[in-house]
């Protein structure tokens, strides 16, 4: 699919292209088809589509009432989880506007990008500090925002994806996502949902700001972000310590605050990503260690009453595997694992 114009001035009929509708639809049902709402919204698929296509291309798109839960991997979160015909409309917008704005990224931001991730930030992570071995000394600056969806001004939200997109009928659909979860009494709304996909891309345009300072104006080579977790490598403490203040000021001029911001020497270990990095090694985050040991009695408790089936528990399992494969932990993967043992209960009676 072709994005024409350097402006970006005319996608939404792009987005409400019937095959990108389509797309959009079987992106959108992935791993969800057994669900009653996609099943009715499959039931009357063209009227659906042409109502959304109307809607989107006329500007009388509104989204609908968000179903809200609570999980708790890796912390407590609220995630709002939109409507099917939403999740579609949204599907549809990023495949158009996604690639203009993964263009306008840095190389070292890896949340939520095509052929970036928490692996490959890892290996940047480690090669830089093999660097830093054979120069002197190496501090980290480890820096988490708070609440980070949440504390996404819905002013900033805006100013961000107008960055790159021109197109109005585009901005008017994201601006009434954006709008969604606003109190109409609030002069000034604050928070994005975490459920929603166009969520994680504002939110990573909102950390491409930071980004693009911290690369063009600071000059930093050793710089890498992952959504709000960022780190910095410097040769020494006392710089490490003037970024912080200079971060702690460029997020309060956006509105953000920090949750945590350490400097530390790079002898002690990089934390991030879910690793603990040195030069030539990498550990796998106790915190990590501790959710996959908690995660597999939950799931035994579980298999035993019938609430999940073995393939279910091979996922979960391949999927931690996959993420302590790239670490030194054939030891811990050993002692997580070989002890579990599923069996169904045995009714009485």
């Amino acid at each position: 699919m072709m994005i024409m114009g350097s402006k970006n001035k005319h996608l939404i009929e792009q987005i409400v292209d019937w095959d990108n509708l389509l797309m959009a639809h079987r992106l959108a049902r992935r791993g969800k088809r057994d669900r009653q709402e996609v099943a009715a919204f499959e039931a009357n698929l063209w009227e659906e589509l042409g109502a959304l296509q109307m809607g989107m291309l006329w500007g009388t798109y509104f989204p609908g009432r968000y179903r809200s839960f609570i999980v708790y991997e890796p912390k407590r979160r609220e995630i709002l989880a939109a409507p099917y015909r939403d999740r579609v409309a949204q599907h549809a917008i990023c495949n158009i506007c996604g690639p203009i704005w993964d263009r306008a990224m840095i190389f070292d931001n890896y949340a939520c990008r095509v052929g970036k991730g928490t692996h490959l930030g890892a290996d940047r992570v480690e090669k830089w500090l093999r660097g830093m071995v054979t120069t002197g000394d190496a501090w980290v600056l480890k820096m988490d925002v708070n609440k980070y969806f949440f504390s996404i001004r819905h002013d900033l939200a805006k100013s961000v994806i107008r960055d790159r997109i021109r197109c109005a009928g585009t901005l008017r659909v994201l601006d009434a996502i954006i709008d969604s979860t606003a109190d109409p009494a609030d002069p000034d709304p604050v928070g994005i949902p975490v459920g929603n996909l166009t969520s994680q891309w504002i939110a990573n345009l909102v950390g491409n700001r930071i980004d693009q300072w911290a690369k063009r104006l600071l000059g930093l080579r050793r710089y890498a972000r992952y959504m709000d977790d960022m780190v910095v490598l410097v040769s020494s403490k006392q710089g490490a310590l003037e970024l912080r203040d200079a971060f702690d000021d460029k997020l309060a001029s956006m509105g953000l605050r920090f949750s945590r911001a350490s400097v530390l020497p790079a002898s002690r270990g990089v934390n991030f990503l879910g690793y603990r990095i040195w030069p030539h090694k990498r550990l796998l985050r106790k915190n990590s260690v501790r959710r996959m040991k908690r995660r597999m009695l939950e799931m035994e408790w579980q298999y035993a009453i019938g609430l999940i089936d073995m393939a279910y528990v091979r996922r979960r399992i391949a999927s931690w595997v996959a993420h302590a494969s790239h670490a030194n932990s054939a030891t811990i993967r050993r002692l997580v694992l070989g002890s579990a043992v599923f069996k169904r209960q045995i009714n009485a009676g």
